[in-house]
């Protein structure tokens, strides 16, 4: 077990007043209001006509629920209404954190279609972040202007820019009518009404789109290069999946670096029966939908699978492959036909339209080169300790970038850690010694995790473990003789508990002075 030589690193924090928040989706509304209520000066730059992220109306696409209940998937401090869906859709998630955003008053702090360009530091500065925005003012003219500040919180998240795979063809597909989309521009059912249709990935966006199409669609095909497991909302048609797969209790069952008491044993004396549990998990989910029966049968185990990749099957999914009004295929394209594609079996589809629902990679293009050389690997793999900051870049952090089921919540600790960070109260190892870390567990993640995990960025097998880890950073010991812990662990995740956190270290630190912010054009 690595031993840290802990120490406070207050030297660069000092005289931290004006802070910048770069996105105005979950991550950076719930840090702009932790930093609001502390008395920071805030600045929320947001290039969508409209606050909420992926929420945002223009990026979502029909009949898009969360995947979470709405007890599960929302802040400590900030439940959603009882009248909401089970499972809210994504005009009740929109309602939500506009409603968030006003009550804490993180709204009047926003400046929305605001493009941030760049951020970089000049000597001129003294070490202070310029950032350079694009925005139109009311006439409709383009402008640009330079905001100095002390601090930079980037929250753009992990679903960021549309990833499309470049395909020969498209010029001559298009030209002969065809439409080609990525699913954050799919935001209308006209768009394949009656139409022969494309999807293609294995995701929730691309299994939600092709149930939508054989719904409303003339044909359906999804293609894909592989089979993920898909998680049923209720297994056995009765027991929600929270109860089961979001509790402390299923994550002991899954392989982690730093394993503690109960884990100790099932990992190193007892992996019979943690095979015997993920088998057994196997077992049901391909009974209840049938995979043996329609060819869905994933080749990696399910505890392998668990990642950010991990998903919930639509309802009536396995269904509509069954009855074959969606076809399934497992391939990939590898040229656009002037009326459909080929594939890489040689199959070719006649289609109007093609949907990719393909994910999402993340870009700070708009920082300076040589800081993002810092925070990236050759990999693109971001080198950052507990998911938000690099001690080779001061000043500068990410939140949201510890992307797991429950976003929300972790978006929120993580963003009570970064305040711990700035106000000097937070003990973290030497640079060297966090560089190290990083280093570890870049190496465990790829000998024991799949291989297309996105390291650096995604916490969702150990989410639990994740929030703890930021807990105890802050001085408070969850795994002490005789502590009680936040929630029970048969309990399936419930943000409301995480409150009495904040509460303790909102007791232990006195409020800074007030600032103003940039005033909104």
């Amino acid at each position: 077990m690595t031993v840290f030589v802990i120490r406070k690193i207050t030297f660069v924090l000092m005289n931290i007043h004006k802070v910048c928040v770069i996105g105005a989706g979950i991550s950076g509304l719930t840090t702009a209001k932790t930093f609001i209520e502390e008395g920071y000066d805030v600045t929320v730059f947001e290039k969508q006509s409209g606050l909420g992220g992926v929420w945002e109306k223009s990026r979502t696409y029909p009949k898009l629920t969360t995947q979470n209940t709405r007890d599960t998937y929302c802040f400590s401090d900030y439940p959603m209404p009882e009248s909401y869906s089970e499972f809210p859709t994504a005009k009740e998630m929109r309602e939500y954190l506009e409603s968030y955003a006003s009550y804490f008053g993180v709204i009047n702090q926003i400046h929305l279609k605001t493009e941030v360009t760049q951020v970089y530091k000049e000597v001129r500065e003294e070490g202070k972040w310029i950032v350079r925005i694009k925005f139109e003012d009311n006439q409709a003219s383009l402008k640009e202007e330079e905001h100095i500040f002390d601090f930079v919180i980037i929250c753009n998240g992990t679903f960021n820019v549309p990833r499309v795979p470049s395909i020969t063809g498209k010029e001559e597909f298009i030209a002969s009518g065809g439409t080609i989309l990525h699913s954050s521009q799919f935001t209308n059912t006209s768009l394949i009404q009656g139409k022969r249709v494309v999807v293609v990935g294995f995701g929730k966006s691309a299994a939600d789109i092709a149930n939508l199409a054989a719904e409303t669609a003339k044909e359906c095909s999804l293609v894909f290069r592989r089979v993920m497991w898909k998680i049923p909302k209720r297994f056995f048609n009765k027991i929600i999946y929270k109860d089961l797969l979001m509790t402390r209790f299923s994550e002991i069952w899954i392989p982690y670096r730093k394993r503690r008491g109960v884990e100790k044993l099932l990992h190193k004396f007892a992996k019979p029966l943690v095979w015997a549990f993920w088998r057994t998990n196997e077992t049901i989910v391909r009974s209840q939908f049938k995979l043996d029966r329609v060819g869905m049968v994933p080749e990696v185990k399910m505890d392998k699978a668990l990642t950010c990749n991990g998903n919930l099957a639509p309802d009536g999914f396995y269904e509509y492959i069954n009855s074959g009004k969606i076809q399934a295929i497992k391939s990939s394209i590898t040229r656009f036909l002037p009326n459909g594609v080929e594939l890489a079996n040689g199959k070719k589809i006649n289609t109007d339209v093609v949907i990719f629902g393909t994910g999402f990679t993340q870009n700070i293009s708009f920082l300076q080169e040589k800081y993002r050389d810092l925070l990236m690997n050759e990999n693109g793999d971001f080198r950052l300790y507990r998911t938000i900051l690099n001690p080779d870049v001061p000043n500068l952090a990410f939140i949201g970038y510890n992307s797991s089921f429950f976003c929300p919540l972790t978006s929120e600790v993580a963003a009570w850690w970064l305040l711990e960070y700035i106000k000097g109260n937070l003990l973290l190892p030497s640079p060297s010694q966090i560089h190290q870390e990083i280093d570890t567990e870049f190496t465990w993640i790829k000998r024991n995790l799949p291989k297309d995990l996105p390291i650096g960025t995604c916490v969702l097998s150990f989410s639990y473990h994740h929030l703890e880890d930021l807990i105890e950073d802050m001085g408070l010991d969850l795994h002490r003789k005789g502590t009680k812990q936040i929630q029970g662990i048969m309990e399936s995740i419930n943000p409301l508990a995480y409150q009495k956190i904040r509460q303790k270290l909102k007791n232990r630190n006195p409020q800074q002075t007030n600032y103003v912010g940039i005033p909104k054009r």
